[in-house]
């Protein structure tokens, strides 16, 4: 199955164009599992309690990914996309629809979904790849746009699918659910995923990945049992916020004397990747945030049902589609990703500021029409700063 004779240069427009399918299909497996179960996870507490760890069932995925990620891209240039890729998709497939059968407390539940995170990470970093290995430059930001726009759907879609099975059927179907897209998509990328040429001589750096793992464990430490388990000022948190600044000069060093860096320092020399780094690092920061916290809010403080509240996760979803299919093709045509970025950021920014505002009295219409507006901007800041990096760095560096 990880064996095929295609080439890239020997793949029809067409093939390619089923081939996106399949990996965006894959892809959004993570994706529409998290977005229900960020709508479940309240009743999911209820049935096998755990509460107190409510925040820690989501860290431990986004923790897994986030180390996995610097490995992955790595392993794609020496194992090969398809084979990493076919892994990646088999990984999360499986472990998401043994979960219902394996899990009976909070701790299993960790576990599976820091599993599922693994799947995710591998099926998500080397799916984007694969975009700039078949497509050429106008091809990728209208591609990233049509991913933005799946992205989309999924959100439109599964919450309140989410919603409609937890209220109506059980909890289990959020993820039974996958099994149709999870085949069809294995069966696109293991017909059209072509085998693309190795990097020669790339290796992994293993004592880079070890320290950025480390400060990574460290930072989800600090934010996940700051102020709860471990008072602010404190010697516990002094000694890890120490741990974590040096863990980061250890790790700066080590890239500049490694022959493989898992992060070229050099690309830091390019402004446009420093600002998209950490401009998805603040959009992704708020809108994790929304995505895992404000269904709990809306079922436990506000009264609404699991179905009611999918919906309001839909409405987000509806604008997103809209304006991230739109973005892609803006961007070509002006061949400049800055203003449009900036203006949804602004959109997005103000909608974060807005919420501070809100309490338990506040009108169904008032919250649904802050969903609209931030699935106007997310929509938008789903996919532009994956293009603006893509348009202007060396296409060496496109996997890392």
């Amino acid at each position: 199955m990880l064996k095929t004779s295609k080439t890239v240069e020997s793949l029809t427009y067409k093939q390619k164009v089923l081939l996106m399918v399949g990996v965006f299909m894959c892809i959004e497996l993570g994706l529409m599992v998290s977005s229900q179960f960020s709508v479940a996870l309240p009743k999911i507490i209820d049935d096998i309690g755990g509460i107190e760890f409510y925040s820690l069932v989501f860290t431990v995925n986004l923790t897994v990914s986030a180390i996995m990620t610097q490995i992955e891209r790595k392993m794609s240039d020496i194992y090969g996309r398809r084979q990493i890729l076919i892994i990646g998709i088999l990984i999360i497939l499986i472990s998401e629809l043994i979960t219902p059968f394996m899990v009976s407390n909070i701790y299993h539940l960790m576990i599976f979904r820091a599993i599922q995170g693994l799947g995710g990470a591998l099926t998500a970093v080397v799916g984007l790849i694969v975009i700039s290995d078949i497509f050429d430059l106008a091809n990728r930001a209208k591609f990233l746009g049509f991913y933005g726009a799946l992205n989309a759907i999924t959100a439109i879609i599964a919450p309140t699918l989410g919603g409609i099975f937890v209220q109506y059927m059980s909890w289990h179907w959020v993820f039974y659910s996958i099994a149709p897209i999870g085949v069809i998509g294995l069966y696109l990328v293991v017909k059209y995923m072509p085998n693309i040429q190795r990097t020669e001589n790339a290796k992994l750096d293993y004592k880079g990945m070890s320290i950025l793992s480390t400060a990574i464990l460290i930072f989800v430490a600090v934010t996940t049992f700051g102020g709860s388990r471990i008072p602010w000022l404190s010697v516990p948190m002094f000694v890890l916020a120490l741990l974590f600044v040096t863990a980061i000069v250890f790790f700066i060093k080590s890239q500049k004397k490694a022959a493989h860096p898992v992060v070229p320092l050099r690309l830091f020399k390019y402004r446009v990747f420093v600002v998209c780094l950490f401009s998805v690092f603040a959009v992704m920061f708020a809108a994790t945030g929304l995505i895992y916290l404000l269904p709990m809010f809306l079922q436990n403080l506000y009264g609404y049902t699991p179905t009611e509240t999918g919906l309001f996760m839909t409405y987000r979803g509806l604008t997103s589609f809209i304006f991230a299919a739109v973005s892609g093709f803006i961007v070509v045509k002006l061949r400049d990703f800055k203003l449009v970025a900036i203006v949804a950021m602004v959109i997005f920014a103000s909608m974060i500021f807005t919420l501070t505002f809100f309490t338990t009295s506040a009108s169904t219409l008032a919250l649904t029409i802050i969903c609209l507006i931030w699935g106007t901007s997310s929509g938008v800041l789903i996919s532009i700063f994956h293009t603006g990096i893509q348009m202007n760095l060396p296409d060496k560096d496109i996997s890392v």
